[in-house]
């Protein structure tokens, strides 16, 4: 341990560390007496600041602890106790079941979201005291509250800082958890970090639990399979053990807690115990049956016979209420189940076994790392990032060779028993032919589904993109062949945009405004033809494309869409008491009678885009459709070029409309019908 300065750090000799720690123990308590005053009293230790530069500051750095030996001491006496400064990764002590933190934090800039305090797991309650106007306000967290109910909705223990910027506030912290031995409140801690770093940090421990999960669950399907193929019992039990051992360490980060049970904190305080015994149980019967104890050795057998029914009390203790004294067994049931574990497979690798060399590496593994989270947890070394994860690294590369060390001993078996063997393998055979089909049929299902938008169920870029050039090439030889009496058929754009859609997601939540575009979705399709394209084109943009031979066909679909999405009685319009509209853009392919090959479909899309535009600057819930002027095109082909104004088209619609190469349409004729 390190002593900390504003200047300088000097490492204290062991007996030092001790006499520091008996003296910090005795003035903490001593300051839990003190007498009470009112108002919230500044940390005598300096002031935290956070800057741009400095977004990631430990308490430590300028704060003052206090001694909470029942955790129930208010904040009126926490303001007048005897406060000690705050050491770095202080470890809580079992005469102080809870604590007080007190510091100033003085920000020189608020960054957009924030900056909150990330606090040291295991605390059962952390509350933190602020002076807001004239009343002390709190917020609160803790292993105890569901997640949703926390100040920021989150597995870990994150507390936001109500800040402003170049303004000093004083906070009061009040943590309360078991300090025990054997607790899950190992230290007093924090860090002030901005809450979008903090988010990507705990988006990042999601990934790699995700990854983690998908390993484990990988392999204990595939195993499962293997049962089920073979009906060999060390495949269960391995696809046991490995998901019970593998949610240990899953539910320690509290993603359980916050995705599964979080209506229930005594499952999130239960679950640990009893997935690590079910893990002791479930290995126990996995080395049973791989190292096939009850032939080779019956000793061996016996004690993993005992370790089982010995794991079998001890929930049993549990149950019964003698939680401490259950948890200390299990940790050292958990040690020397792990170390037995090892020394059986040397035994049997001595022995000349084979599949004990796979078994013994992946054993080898988990049992460094079981043997310092075990010692970190007995409090006979500190909890670091090492000791924290060292169970889990090792776990999960256990996991693996002794997926390895099976697959060995099935080719061991195979050999020894040859006739069963062929029966199983025209087992598999048939297995292989259904797992075909279905192969079969989940690939064209991927095939719908590659091009399917999966929240809107409309098509999607790809579709269009594959569903479109077949009708350009009908609508070429429609031109090419000039049948008289055939009415000339167009290629309608409209690209359509919901109005204030960003207001939705913004005011409402990103689940309302997926259920707005899901209910847009549904009105457009129920207003669109049957041989129509109707596509999300990205965000909240739709299009739309359908054969139009009348002069006004694609403007009446247009203004028939508007219509229908302010018009639409779809129940989320309604709750959520807002107006919704719809505002788009209107082109036909070709884009010129005279010149059909001036534009081709993407650049007519981009007027489309254009004129979308023009309607949303207009004031929305409108449509604007571009047609050619073609004299004004004639003249500008035959003094410019043809390649001159198809890029002025392209890439400066503004000067064409200036050059009045573009008209624009703006409303339906007056004899013309909207159905």
């Amino acid at each position: 341990m390190l002593w900390k300065d504003s200047t300088f750090s000097l490492p204290m000799s062991r007996a030092s560390r001790k006499w520091a720690s008996a003296a910090l123990l005795l003035w903490l308590c001593v300051g839990a007496g003190a007498p009470a005053v009112r108002g919230l009293e500044p940390s005598h230790d300096g002031t935290l600041t956070v800057t741009p530069a400095n977004s990631d500051v430990s308490l430590s750095t300028a704060s003052e602890v206090l001694c909470d030996p029942h955790g129930d001491m208010s904040l009126e006496t926490a303001q007048t106790g005897a406060y000690v400064p705050l050491l770095s990764d202080l470890p809580s002590s079992n005469q102080c079941y809870g604590y007080w933190v007190r510091f100033n934090v003085l920000a020189t800039s608020l960054p957009p979201a924030g900056w909150v305090l990330q606090l040291s797991r295991g605390w059962a309650h952390a509350d933190l005291n602020f002076q807001q106007n004239t009343a002390i306000s709190v917020l609160s967290t803790g292993t105890s509250l569901p997640p949703q109910q926390r100040a920021v909705a989150s597995s870990y223990l994150v507390l936001p800082l109500p800040l402003e910027s170049n303004r000093e506030a004083v906070f009061y912290l009040h943590l309360v958890g078991d300090t025990s031995r054997f607790g899950e409140a190992r230290s007093v801690a924090g860090r002030i970090q901005r809450l979008d770093a903090n988010a990507t940090v705990r988006r990042d421990v999601l990934f790699g639990q995700g990854i983690y999960s998908g390993i484990i669950l990988g392999l204990v399907l595939y195993n499962l399979i293997l049962f089920g193929a073979i009906a060999e019992r060390a495949y269960l039990y391995y696809s046991l053990y490995v998901l019970t051992f593998g949610s240990v360490w899953i539910a320690r980060t509290g993603f359980f807690f916050e995705f599964l049970w979080p209506r229930y904190p005594e499952a999130e305080f239960a679950a640990p115990f009893y997935l690590v015994a079910c893990s002791i149980v479930f290995g126990s019967f996995f080395v049973r049956q791989f190292l096939n104890t009850r032939d080779q050795s019956k000793w061996i057998d016996r004690a993993l016979l005992a370790i089982v029914f010995f794991t079998a009390a001890l929930c049993t203790l549990r149950i019964l209420g003698v939680r401490d004294i259950a948890i200390m067994l299990l940790a050292i049931d958990g040690l020397v189940t792990t170390i037995f574990f090892a020394v059986v497979g040397v035994h049997f690798l001595l022995r000349g076994y084979r599949p004990a060399r796979f078994f013994l590496v992946a054993w080898a593994l988990q049992l460094i790392g079981n043997l310092l989270y075990i010692f970190a947890f007995l409090r006979f070394i500190p909890f670091n990032f090492v000791t924290y994860n060292a169970a889990q690294v090792g776990s999960g590369m256990e996991s693996i060779l002794l997926a390895f060390a099976l697959a060995d001993r099935v080719n061991l078996l195979k050999r020894e028993k040859e006739e069963k063997q062929l029966q199983y393998t025209r087992e598999l055979q048939e297995q292989v032919t259904r797992r075909t089909e279905e192969l079969t049929s989940a690939v064209e299902k991927l095939k719908t589904a590659s091009i399917t938008d999966p929240l809107t169920g409309l098509s999607n870029r790809r579709h269009v993109d594959s569903a479109v050039q077949p009708w350009i090439a009908e609508l070429q030889r429609a031109r090419i062949r000039n049948s008289p009496g055939v009415p000339r058929r167009y290629l309608a754009f409209c690209l359509a945009d919901l109005d204030h859609f960003k207001l939705i997601n913004d005011d409402l939540g990103h689940a309302v405004g997926d259920k707005v575009l899901q209910a847009a979705a549904d009105t457009l399709r129920q207003n669109v033809r049957a041989t129509a394209i109707l596509a999300r084109w990205g965000g909240e943009e739709f299009l739309i494309l359908d054969h139009v031979t009348g002069p006004e066909d694609d403007l009446l679909m247009a203004e028939r869409l508007r219509r229908a999405i302010v018009d639409g009685r779809q129940p989320i319009f309604i709750e959520i008491g807002r107006s919704v509209s719809l505002s788009l853009g209107v082109l036909r392919y070709p884009f010129s009678v005279a010149y059909p090959e001036l534009l081709s479909w993407d650049n007519c899309l981009a007027l489309a885009d254009h004129a979308l535009y023009r309607a949303k600057n207009a004031g929305r819930n409108r449509w604007r459709c571009y047609r050619p002027n073609e004299t004004a095109l004639r003249d500008a082909i035959q003094a410019r070029g043809i390649d001159e104004v198809r890029r002025l088209l392209r890439t400066h619609a503004d000067r064409a409309f200036e050059m009045g190469l573009i008209e624009v349409v703006e409303q339906v004729t007056s004899d013309a019908q909207v159905l």
